[in-house]
């Protein structure tokens, strides 16, 4: 009896304190048990707890300054793939300074004979300079090789230096044996270095003398043409034709017929004049019938030719004569008879060039009856 009521004494302290109290069920589980001073609200059991560490996360953002205040902004991100490595920047590779060569303003003009010259500029556009005496020249026309290789320096600039953006002209001379005049070739000029097997499949490119930034610039094509040559300079040449006694005075002249014709490309101008000077020379060196002996022999008269005895254009022909003593007279001597002379003509001219003067001067063997 004394333990039954102690039991409800616990019970009603219980009570009276409002406190809650878990009811085990023959299932052995725990409920809750619900308060009715506490509508509505359920005691649920208190979880078990577990000790595991805060995760904090901190990211310092960068700021930017606005005009109002500090405005964060978050930083850019870049996704990567696990175990993949990081992007790297390949450095920039700065060519080694080298000379770059290029050809420029070529043209021809004759030269002497059979030759032509071929003018031309080198400019280097590279980057370092290069000795003027590696710089040589090689020159073809339709593929053919003509001249050689040749320097295009002077022995006193072959180690004069020739800087980035620096040009200098030279020229080189090449034969034209076989070139057609008025036709048009390929002429082509290549510098340090030339063609081997020009023109055919094994065609290369040798003798390069120093290293440059492109080779591909080191060639230029021009057309070439050899144009007609000039028109030739007016050329007199006289001819005597025949001699016989002169009808004016048949015991003291001779009169000599001859042609003067310009066999010349070019117009005598009408300004100028022609002399003539008529001469007789001893045929057999006899002295006794010979009265001079000087190197051109004796003179026998001469004069001036008229306007209209000039054979002015080329291929003109004027037929005339001229009446040459051979007896008496002012500083003439007589001639003596019976004696075969070579009575000779020159004709000397003024004013204008004459192409040749070997065939200003014919002779003609006369017998002086």
């Amino acid at each position: 009896m004394k333990k039954i009521l102690i039991l409800f004494l616990l019970i009603a302290g219980a009570i009276g304190s409002n406190a809650q109290v878990k009811k085990i069920d023959s299932s052995k589980l725990v409920k809750p048990v619900i308060n009715n001073k506490v509508k509505g609200q359920i005691i649920a059991p208190t979880p078990q707890q577990t000790n595991t560490p805060l995760t904090t996360s901190v990211s310092i953002i960068p700021s930017k300054q606005t005009a109002t205040g500090m405005l964060y902004v978050p930083p850019a991100t870049t996704t990567q793939t696990p175990n993949q490595p990081a992007a790297t920047t390949n450095p920039t590779t700065t060519p080694a300074p080298l000379p770059d060569i290029v050809i420029t303003n070529i043209s021809f003009s004759p030269n002497t004979g059979n030759t032509y010259a071929v003018n031309y500029t080198l400019k280097n556009v590279g980057t370092a300079a290069v000795k003027k005496g590696l710089l040589s020249v090689q020159g073809y026309i339709n593929g053919g090789a003509v001249g050689g290789g040749s320097s295009t320096s002077l022995t006193t600039e072959m180690n004069q230096l020739l800087n980035p953006g620096e040009s200098f002209s030279s020229r080189n001379t090449f034969g034209t044996n076989g070139i057609i005049v008025g036709n048009a070739y390929t002429f082509e000029l290549c510098i340090n270095g030339m063609k081997s097997n020009a023109g055919t499949a094994s065609e290369t490119w040798v003798g390069q003398q120093f290293a440059e930034l492109n080779f591909a610039n080191n060639t230029i094509q021009s057309s070439f043409t050899i144009p007609p040559p000039p028109p030739a300079p007016a050329d007199i040449e006289v001819t005597i034709t025949k001699i016989e006694k002169s009808p004016v005075d048949t015991a003291s002249f001779v009169r000599i017929y001859y042609t003067l014709k310009n066999v010349g490309e070019t117009a005598i101008p009408s300004t100028a004049s022609l002399s003539l000077q008529s001469r007789v020379e001893d045929t057999d060196n006899n002295p006794s019938t010979f009265l001079e002996t000087a190197c051109c022999g004796q003179a026998t008269g001469g004069n001036t030719l008229n306007a209209n005895e000039i054979p002015f254009t080329p291929g003109n022909v004027k037929e005339l004569f001229y009446d040459a003593r051979v007896a008496g007279g002012a500083n003439f001597s007589t001639l003596p008879k019976n004696v075969l002379y070579k009575f000779n003509i020159e004709i000397t001219g003024s004013g204008f060039t004459d192409g040749n003067n070997s065939n200003n001067k014919n002779g003609y063997n006369y017998l002086l009856r």
